[in-house]
């Protein structure tokens, strides 16, 4: 899967992870969006310099 990158791309995160079986939202403190299913608040995201990587369990 490609992700996209930088911090604003809120449509293409959202629809990953709407169609992420494993999306599971982190701790509230650390969502960034304001829709609850997105990569962005996902517990598997890791931020990056230039965006995030997807950590979700293979």
């Amino acid at each position: 899967m490609t992700l996209p990158k930088g911090f604003s791309a809120y449509t293409e995160v959202r629809l990953l992870a709407s169609q992420c079986p494993q999306f599971g939202p982190d701790d509230e403190d650390e969502h960034t969006d304001s829709e609850l299913v997105s990569c962005y608040n996902c517990r598997y995201r890791r931020w990056l310099i230039d965006g995030f990587e997807c950590r979700r369990p293979q």
